[in-house]
Order: structure tokens, then sequence, then C-alpha cells
């Protein structure tokens, strides 16, 4: 469809934010949605049944929870922050239910300040999370395409780059692993598409733009928003070399800085959380064999037997024949415009290789802030295979250059033939978000309670049980439980009890507010069975707060009274005013650039 196209030429004096036509643009919107329920249609599928394709599509999996490992801990991730909403109508800052108490919001994990919450809000947990990930695959194709045109590319050249990137096999792998962290990766070419239409319009305010979408690979998960960054300062320094201008790597100052402003929300919360509790991996490392296993064999099942120190699943990215020779074409090709991708595949390349002596690349990574809380080496392959699908679209604007007629027909069968093959070596790895569902729900708590699990259980059916899941170890991003108990361990005392004599009673049990009435004949503490993090605060009653262990607990003197605590996040008074004053600002870049700019080519008028 996108071929009617192939003639047009972009004039080099447009001054509009998107290089596209009205009815380009719609073509892309209806094609971008048509091709994420296509790759993304495995999920409704049976993933124990080896004759799926045949099958009718199960649509129980949008009421299944899915359950144990980390498909179970991203969707209670999702579930607590809409339970705290809904239910008790406020902000998901705290988390009782997990590891005896632990920060939400600074969770690295979570995924609170995104406006795709708004999908569980009016559809419910699972529709809203299958919606969620199908959009972002949608957002991912067209964000390709639009890169593919602000880098000069034929439609059916950015075909190549919106349909390779996200159809490769490690996003099938990391949702079907339930790792929904990795789901913003797929804004990485949108971003770059405003880095460069900065460049091209001689405005910041696509870069600021750019920044608001890089914010979301913060906010709505936590990798991803290191993929982007390294993506955006590696093309940004090579095409200020390149070009002789400094204005690349102004425009990429300018997303670095609104990403983090827009991203203080969730960005300064997680850093307080990871300063107290850092997450340090060991060395992992891919050898050349695997690289090629990952990069370019057929079996890509994420449940196949691994050698490595990690699952496969960690270090899969697909990349098919097709592709490879559209690679190759454009790194032979493509002349110094190339030059951006090829220092950013050979980066990623040996980052993703990991820690293969004392003078790998992700050695010096991780000396960065936060570093050594990046995870596996062999993630890495998200942003290599991105790289690698640019070089792709470009060697297809080669063939499609040079030789017209044929080397249109060329490209496009090779395209074809290349999303196929990514469809049937990659997608079935969506049923696996399902291979283990709940089936039968935890019993109801009528009053929250800590509960101990010697054989783990679901965490978000534990939840959706009105208790907390203490055995968490091993499962994402966690904190020691420390002197929580469980209802069923010895030891237990209650979720609050005084340490001396008195009568002790709840008036309010929420996520971010405890409320208790005390009447003590002489000085006593009252203790809660959570763990006490910085952030919670006293806020009615007499008495201090400190910690009894590793539990909350308020110093209270004799007498009646009602003791209320309150939890917000640690420098939440800093966040909130750095994203309000990026939005102001963003905004106002707008309105200033708009008004001094001279009237924009009209793109319905090519």
């Amino acid at each position: 469809m996108f071929c009617r196209y192939i003639d047009m030429e972009v004039p080099s004096n447009n001054r509009s934010l998107i290089l596209l036509s009205q009815r380009e643009t719609l073509w892309l919107i209806a094609g971008s949605l048509a091709f994420s329920l296509i790759v993304f249609y495995p999920v409704l599928c049976d993933p124990g049944l080896s004759g799926w394709r045949a099958a009718l599509p199960d649509f129980r999996h949008f009421t299944l929870i899915p359950g144990y490992g980390d498909p179970d801990l991203f969707t209670a991730l999702r579930w607590v922050p809409y339970y705290t909403l809904t239910h008790f109508h406020q902000l998901p800052f705290w988390n009782p239910y997990k590891c005896g108490g632990m920060a939400m919001l600074g969770n690295p994990e979570s995924a609170i300040v995104t406006p795709f919450l708004f999908s569980y809000l009016t559809l419910g947990l699972m529709p809203g999370m299958l919606l969620d990930i199908c959009l972002h695959i949608a957002i991912g194709f067209a964000g390709g395409y639009l890169l593919g045109r602000e880098l000069g590319l034929r439609p059916l050249a950015c075909v190549v780059l919106a349909g390779m990137f996200p159809s490769s096999s490690w996003l099938p792998f990391h949702v079907g692993y339930g790792q929904l962290n990795f789901v913003p990766a797929l804004y990485i070419p949108l971003i770059l598409a405003l880095l460069l239409a900065a460049c091209r319009i001689r405005r910041w305010y696509p870069a600021a733009l750019g920044g608001l979408i890089c914010a979301l690979t913060l906010t709505e998960g936590n990798y991803t928003f290191v993929y982007a960054a390294f993506v955006v300062a590696l093309v940004s320094i090579t095409l200020s070399l390149v070009r002789l201008s400094f204005r690349p790597l102004a425009a990429a100052m300018l997303v670095g800085v609104f990403a983090l402003a827009f991203g203080a929300l969730k960005g300064i919360p997680v850093s307080d959380v990871l300063a107290l509790h850092p997450r340090v991996y060991g060395a992992s490392w891919i050898t050349w064999p695997r690289v090629f296993q990952a990069l370019f064999s057929h079996d890509q099942n994420a449940y196949r037997p691994s050698s490595q120190p990690f699952s496969f699943g960690e270090f899969g990215g697909y990349v098919g024949i097709p592709f490879v020779v559209l690679a190759l074409l454009g790194i032979i090709a493509g002349g110094r415009d190339v030059l951006p991708w090829i220092v950013g595949m050979i980066a990623f390349l040996l980052l993703f290789r990991g820690d293969t002596g004392p003078h790998a690349l992700i050695t010096y990574v991780h000396f960065l802030p936060l570093g050594k809380n990046l995870g596996f080496s062999g993630r890495w392959i998200v942003p290599l295979v991105f790289c690698v699908s640019v070089l792709a679209a470009m060697g297809a604007q080669f063939l499609c250059d040079r030789f017209r007629v044929w080397g249109v027909r060329l490209v496009a069968v090779l395209l074809a033939v290349g999303l196929v093959d990514a469809f049937v070596v990659g997608s079935p790895n969506y049923r696996y978000l399902f291979v283990s569902p709940i089936e039968q729900p935890v019993p109801q708590s009528q009053s929250f309670c800590q509960f101990w699990m010697t054989v783990r259980l679901s965490m978000t059916g534990t939840a959706q049980a009105n208790m907390g899941y203490l055995n968490c170890e091993g499962i994402g991003y966690y904190l020691p439980r420390g002197n929580v108990r469980g209802y069923n361990e010895a030891g237990y005392r209650g979720e609050a009890y005084l340490t001396g004599a008195g009568d002790l009673t709840t008036i309010q049990w929420t996520p971010n507010r405890l409320s208790y009435e005390v009447d003590a004949p002489a000085p006593t503490s009252l203790v809660i069975n959570q763990n006490l993090a910085p952030g919670w605060h006293l806020v009615r009653g007499p008495g201090s707060l400190y910690a009894e262990g590793s539990l909350m607990a308020v110093h209270v003197p004799a007498g009646h009274y009602r003791i209320e605590l309150v939890y917000t996040p640690p420098h939440i008074i800093l966040a909130l005013p750095l994203t309000l004053l990026a939005s102001m600002t963003l905004v106002a870049l707008w309105l200033i650039e708009r008004a001094s700019s001279e009237t924009p080519i009209d793109a319905n008028s090519r």
C-alpha cells in the first residue's frame, strides 16, 4: 500500500514536524495498527498446543492472570497501582503487598507515570495490559516509519525499518517472559525521528518533545531508558562529527534534559531506592557462537535450554536472511549517512558480548551512575537490532534508487519474506505470557495481612486476596523482608501491636495512610508489620517514628489518642515542579518557535 508513494520527494525546505501528507498519515495509522494486531495475535493462542496456528483464539486470556515468575511479577506491579487508585483512591506511592512493604513509585520495574495507565483504569487489568502492549507495537512501527522519512528514505524503505525492529524476537521473548519493562524500547525510533526533525527544521521544540517520549522509557520501565540514551548519544555525536555541526549534539542534550525533567516523578524516587538498596549484577558474557545463535538461529524458542548463566530469552534478537542482505547493502552503499548506525551497531555488539575481558566496553558502563544496576549484558541486543534495522532500511533505499522498477520489486519481496520469517520465528513466544495462568485463586482475607509462602504462590493472586507476599526473592527487583512476619509464621503478633500494655484499634488501613487509636496506661511503642522506609511520616498524634528492627514503629506516651502515618516518596516535592516546569517549557518553546517561524509548507499540497 505504500508503493504508490514511491516516487514522492520531500521538499528540502519543509518545516513541518512530520514529513507525511494527510493521506500517508492515515495509511500509516492503519498499517501500524494492522501490523500490531497481526504480530501480537499469538498471545491469544494456547502455549501448550503444538498445532496452535490452526486453533481458534482463546479469549479467556482477557481474564486469565499470568502465574508465577516474571509474568506474575509484572502483572502484580500493574494490579497494585490499579487497585490503589480505584479502591483506595490514592496515588500508588507505596506497595504494602510486596516483600513486607516497599516503594511502588520508586520500584525501578514499576510502570505508573504513563498515559497507558488509563487503559487499565478503563478496561481492567488484563484487557488493559494486552491493549498496552499492542499499542506500543503500533507506536514502534509508526516511529520507525517516521524515522525513515527523516532519514530521507522512500516509503518502502521506511516500512523495512518500521517492521523489522518490532518484529524481531527480542520483543516477544521479553513479553513472553512477562518482562514488560522492555516494551518501552519501542519508543526509540520515535525519539530519534524527533531528534532529526529538530535538526531539519532548526527548531528546538521537537527535541523537547523527544525528551518527553524518552522519559516514558524511564517511567514505564528501567533498562530501556539507558538504551535510548546510548542510541541518542552515539547518533548525535557521530552526526555532529560527520556534518561538522553542533546542532545534533545540542538537540541530543535537550532531549536528555527534558527526559530527566519529565521522568523526575519516577527517576528521583527510583534513584533514592537504588541508592539504599542497589541491585548489583555479577559478570555476564556471550560467546561468539551464541552471538550468531541469538541473531541468526531459527531456534528462537524462549524456553529452549541454555548453557549461558542466564536464560536464552535474555539475548535473543532474530535477524532473518532478507534483512541481513539489506543491512549489508546499506553498509556497503550507504556512504557517510550510515556511519552513525555502524558506530552504534559496533558499540552495542561489544556491549552485548559483555564482560569478555578487563577492558570490555561494558566494564566502563558500570562506572556510570547506577551503572551496576543495568542487568545482563545480553539485553543490549535490543539497541543492536535497532541499528541493524536502520542499516537494512538504507540497503532497501539503495536498491530502490539504483535499480528503480526491479529494485522496488526485489525490496518488496525481501520485506515480505523477512516479516513472515520474523513472525514464524519470534511471534509464537507471545503465547508464553500465559504459560502458567492462575487456575485457583488464593483464599480471600477479610483484613490485610502478610503471608509467608513456603512454596511460592502467585504474587498477583496473593495481593488480590488482600495479603502481602513475603516470599518474593529472586523474582525481579526486591528488598529483604527484614523482620516482617506472615500471619502463618511463628512470632507473628498482628499487623499492628503495642509492645507494652494497652489497647490498640485499627481505624484505617490503606497503602499510603495508616491510622490507629491507642489507649496506653504507660509509655509504649506501636509496631506496624511493614518495613520502615524513607518517606513515612507521623502526621497525627504524639510520639516519634523509629525502626524496630526493620519494622515501622512509633514511641508513644501514656494516654488515649489517635496515631496516623502517611507515606509520600522522598523528594517528590522536587520531582513534581521539575515535571511541571518541563511541561510549561515545552509549550512555551512550541508557541515561541511557531510564532517566529516562517509559514510552513503544507504537507497536503505535495
